[in-house]
């Protein structure tokens, strides 16, 4: 009789089921590396791996060839001593070996129910000792089931990542109090630890890395997704009424929420909104807010001061936040820049003017320091929105334009139209050799119409550029020019010189007969 995988099953069926019995309680779904095994054995079970199989005549053993990342395994199981051996060399239970024991089982019974009565077990247990209301079973609970995110490797991929938070954010769901007063205060702790748990992870994908890709963006929109959700759990909070039973809750938030923000390192305006989101709503009178700041200067983090100086924002302290300002130097501008954000959202301007002061005389080092390049042109833009704000006069402005160099044109630009400056426009398009369709349409219509004598020579040099394209296409184009600038000529009554320059276009290319007849159409004498 021919031996199959499902008479092997059949017949060792009670086997199985104490096997399945031992890793259900050897692997822990809390904890992330053990996790991974049971999930790496399931999806190997699934995608239908095992290519080949072979079993004795009385079944009392099996073997398999499974396909893990390309590499060819073998697995055996034997019965009735249940002996598992596996190719890959591990001494104890690898996903090899378990995805052998889930082939059989899936034989008779349903795979994906054993892995949710496993996974249930953990969040049975997690309810348990969350049934006791209090911050410390919260916080222990809460803390065990972020664990996976704590653990994760930080060179994972971010898909991955994301997975497993929404997974968490799945088994939470059941933890939560029934209460509904109840319901935003155990979210906001819990997105808390959320938050805290993923730092690390969060904290090398998005500044170790020398370009922001599709798997930045990633990780940043969960950020971004997560921080929304504190504070829409605090505007949720804020507009009940606080139960006394929640004081002990808000106690702990006060001990444990600025350990968040001062404990981490990096992505500083991420903890700046955190904090900022949460400070008025902890520390809602101004006693509870002095404790805070004395507990801020007491803080031997680097990080401290810059909290400190949000607080004197709020309090429109700005001889304060001047006085920390000098202390902590402005070198550090991915802290200022963040706080000069807040000041020029609140209309602090005097404030921003401190700030604005402090960063200056170390842009130049943090924007040699840039490697993108189009972060480097936000960050002249964010840098000289800040400096108008906070009234700086125009040839400070105009210092840092020299700095920058090519990739400030484009700001530069736009601060010359915006005073009317359009012969020092032309000449920096000039002098950094803008192309043609580098410049905004409107932009040259604008200046076109104010002044097109300033214009003139940038434009001649575009039509010569494309008649030297020697095309029919080019041709048009220049001959478009030719337009624009006859118009201007026009406008400013200088027909006479129109008339000249471009017999004179007209004599020097008359070779190029295309060109002659596309000038000829666009009739382009006054």
């Amino acid at each position: 009789m021919h031996m199959t995988v499902e008479r092997v099953s059949y017949l060792h069926e009670r086997k199985i089921d104490e096997l399945m019995h031992t890793i259900r309680h050897s692997f822990r779904p809390d904890i992330h590396r053990e996790a991974q095994i049971i999930r790496k054995a399931i999806s190997i079970v699934r995608r239908g791996s095992f290519t080949n199989t072979w079993c004795e005549d009385d079944g009392s053993a099996m073997e398999a060839t499974l396909v893990d990342e390309g590499e060819a395994i073998d697995v055996k199981i034997a019965f009735p001593e249940t002996e598992l051996t596996c190719s890959c060399g591990e001494s104890e239970w690898c996903a090899h070996k378990i995805a052998i024991v889930f082939f059989l089982y899936a034989r008779f019974q349903s795979l994906t129910e054993w892995q949710h009565d496993w996974q249930r077990r953990e969040v049975e247990q997690m309810a348990l000792s969350i049934s006791e209301r209090t911050p410390n079973a919260w916080n222990s609970a809460l803390y065990r089931l972020t664990k996976p995110l704590r653990e994760m490797d930080p060179n994972e991929s971010p898909n991955v990542f994301i997975h497993e938070s929404s997974l968490l954010d799945q088994k939470v769901i059941p933890l939560s109090p029934f209460e509904y007063e109840w319901k935003p205060l155990f979210e906001l702790f819990y997105r808390m630890h959320l938050i805290d748990a993923a730092w690390e992870y969060l904290r090398m994908q998005l500044e170790e890395s020398n370009q922001f890709t599709y798997r930045q963006w990633q990780i940043q929109t969960w950020l971004n997704e997560q921080i929304g959700k504190l504070r829409s759990q605090v505007q949720a909070l804020g507009k009940n009424p606080r139960p006394f039973e929640t004081d002990a809750f808000y106690n702990a938030l006060k001990i444990d929420f600025p350990g968040l923000v001062l404990r981490h390192h990096g992505l500083f305006q991420a903890r700046l909104d955190i904090y900022s989101i949460l400070w008025d709503f902890l520390y809602r009178d101004q006693a509870s807010k002095e404790k805070e700041l004395a507990s801020l200067r007491e803080h031997d983090s680097v990080d401290a001061p810059f909290f400190a100086a949000f607080f004197y924002l709020t309090q429109g302290d700005d001889e304060s936040l001047a006085i920390v300002a000098e202390k902590a130097g402005g070198e550090l501008l991915d802290h200022w820049l963040p706080l000069a954000d807040k000041a020029a959202e609140m209309e602090e301007y005097e404030a921003l003017s401190i700030i604005m002061n402090t960063i200056f005389p170390h842009i130049r080092s943090f924007f040699e320091s840039i490697k993108n390049s189009n972060e480097g042109y936000h960050f002249i833009r964010k840098i000289d929105g800040l400096l108008e704000e906070a009234a700086f006069t125009e040839e400070r402005r105009e210092e840092l334009f020299m700095l920058y160099g090519s990739a400030g044109v484009d700001t530069f630009g736009d601060f010359l139209i915006e005073r009317k400056r359009f012969a020092e426009w032309a000449a920096l398009m000039h002098r950094f050799n803008v192309p043609y369709d580098g410049i905004d349409p409107d932009t040259l219509k604008f200046v076109l119409s104010n002044d097109s004598a300033a214009v003139m020579p940038l434009l001649h040099t575009y039509a010569i550029r494309f008649i030297q394209e020697k095309n029919r296409h080019s041709y048009r184009r220049a001959v478009k020019l030719f337009k624009n600038m006859k118009a201007g000529a026009k406008k400013s009554g200088k027909a006479d010189f129109w008339n000249r320059y471009i017999d004179t276009v007209r004599e020097q290319f008359k070779r190029l007969r295309a060109l002659s007849e596309e000038m000829e159409k666009g009739n382009l004498n006054l």
